[in-house]
């Protein structure tokens, strides 16, 4: 295996979209289309720009086949070799969970992405942050995906549409390193926005300078020391479900351990009949990270300026667990984990495409392949892209859209802000506004739709009208598995 720094890339694909099941009940999460690739394939493209040639991919026994078919299309994976672990369909598994069960895979540092992420930043960049400050956790903060996804009209029922700001996270930052996180507490466990934060003596005493913030998303992109790994493994412990909301707040609160080491019994301790022995003591995150082979934990105790400088082996020991953020703060972020953000990120796509393929191709090139039949007096902006052998009639017009592949548009059809995805029909003089139709939909003549989620082999009839609405099948919704 050939990734950089020691380090294993994992991809984690096994959650269902519980928060976007109007797109989610037929089709893989990971394979939703975002501009003419699925959505998986956005995290592998940014592993691949950061070096690695291997990554894991984690998915769930059913849609193992399908990920790999549809990254098996000529040209779409060429230069990384993927390795699938799946997951019972049955079993409820958060991320730690996931990282737990492929634990003896992972033999050196973790470098975990979700496979929603779609973000033009250089992960090469969070892990020169997680090497440069000896991290145990690093995570990747960004406020760009308020920014994008803050005004975005939300197709579908309004009471459907959730806040971003529950996803918003407390953060304290040591005032001396603004990398070093030394607070984590999500929005939601805060139940009065009101509330004031409280503060231990011990804290404080640590940490007298910390800056809260609360401007920034955790993107679900974590690079991870081996030895916490080890522990999820060797403590099995059914509190962390997932990395984000349980073991990372665990972490977070760990930097204030002191790890001490056992001394051991003399021979008339071991000896004495009276004595009933030392219990051997628990293994606590510290121990394990005490206990890893890192050549910058004997480096302290040789550097003049270091606080262990002439400290014994045996001394008490701080600072052996540390928490640290790459903030990206400019270019493209977003996880397309709710309705919201996979509408943005696909009409995003038509100026972003390059930065993911490469500059092979002109802009134009990339956003209308040749296979694309436009018949005249059409006119498709600038802004919109084309799947492959997309048909469109005649006096169509297309702005600021995404049409999937093998669609078929009728005659003086309008589509304006939308996301239409493969071999859907939409049949004259249609006019499609700010709408998500999903695969194999057949919208009649004269139809209009404006604010709506067409399911997935849905029929509208002619001359239909709807505003706002989620239009599919009640026994396909039954049948999802709710979290």
């Amino acid at each position: 295996m050939s990734n950089p720094g020691d380090c294993t890339a994992v991809i984690m694909a096994a959650g269902v979209g519980s928060r976007m099941t109007d797109l989610t009940y037929q089709c893989p999460k990971p394979l939703l289309p975002v501009g003419r690739f699925p959505l998986i394939w956005y995290p592998i493209k940014s592993l691949e720009k950061a070096g690695f040639s291997d990554i894991i991919i984690v998915t769930r026994q059913s849609w193992h086949d399908q990920i790999q078919n549809a990254l098996s299309v000529d040209g779409c994976i060429d230069r990384v070799r993927l390795e699938y672990i799946e997951i019972q369909d049955s079993d409820e598994c958060g991320t730690a969970d996931s990282l737990r069960i492929i634990a003896d895979r992972i033999k050196t540092n973790v470098l975990v992405v979700t496979c929603d992420l779609i973000s033009d930043c250089d992960l090469a960049d969070l892990m020169a942050v997680h090497r440069k400050n000896n991290s145990s956790f690093t995570v990747m903060l960004s406020q760009l995906p308020t920014t994008i996804i803050g005004d975005t009209p939300v197709p579908g029922f309004k009471s459907k549409q959730k806040n971003s700001d529950a996803e918003k996270i407390s953060i304290g930052f040591e005032s001396s390193n603004l990398e070093h996180v030394v607070f984590w507490k999500a929005r939601i466990d805060i139940e009065d926005e009101e509330e004031s934060i409280s503060f231990s003596k011990k804290f404080l005493d640590r940490y007298p300078c910390t800056r809260i913030q609360s401007t920034w998303t955790d993107c679900h992109v974590y690079m991870i020391n081996k030895y916490i790994v080890q522990y999820l493994q060797e403590k099995k412990n059914k509190y962390f479900n997932s990395l984000q909301s349980e073991l990372l707040p665990f972490v977070v609160k760990k930097q204030m351990s002191t790890f001490v080491m056992d001394k051991p019994l003399d021979d008339m301790e071991m000896s004495s009949p009276e004595s009933p022995g030392k219990q051997e003591k628990k293994k606590d995150l510290v121990d394990y990270a005490a206990n890893t082979d890192n050549d910058l934990n004997l480096i302290k105790y040789l550097s003049l300026t270091s606080s262990s400088f002439g400290s014994s082996e045996d001394a008490p020991q701080k600072n052996l667990i540390g928490c640290y953020a790459y903030r990206q703060t400019s270019g493209f972020c977003v996880r397309a984990n709710t309705i919201a953000a996979y509408f943005e990120a696909c009409k995003q796509m038509p100026r972003l495409i390059s930065k993911f393929v490469g500059a092979k191709k002109t802009q134009t090139q990339l956003n209308i392949p040749e296979s694309t039949d436009i018949k005249p007096k059409s006119q498709v902006g600038a802004d919109c892209m084309l799947g492959e052998c997309v048909t469109i009639g005649e006096k169509v017009s297309i702005k600021k859209s995404v049409i999937g592949k093998h669609c078929k548009i009728g005659d003086k059809v309008k589509i304006t802000n939308s996301v239409i995805l493969g071999h859907v029909n939409i049949q004259e003089s249609c006019n499609i506004t700010n709408c998500i139709i999903a695969d194999s939909a057949n919208i009649g003549d004269k139809s209009e739709l404006t604010g709506c989620i067409v399911g997935q082999n849905q029929t509208i009839s002619t001359m239909s009208k709807y505003t706002n609405e989620v239009i599919s099948n009640s026994s396909q919704m039954m049948e999802v598995t709710l979290e």
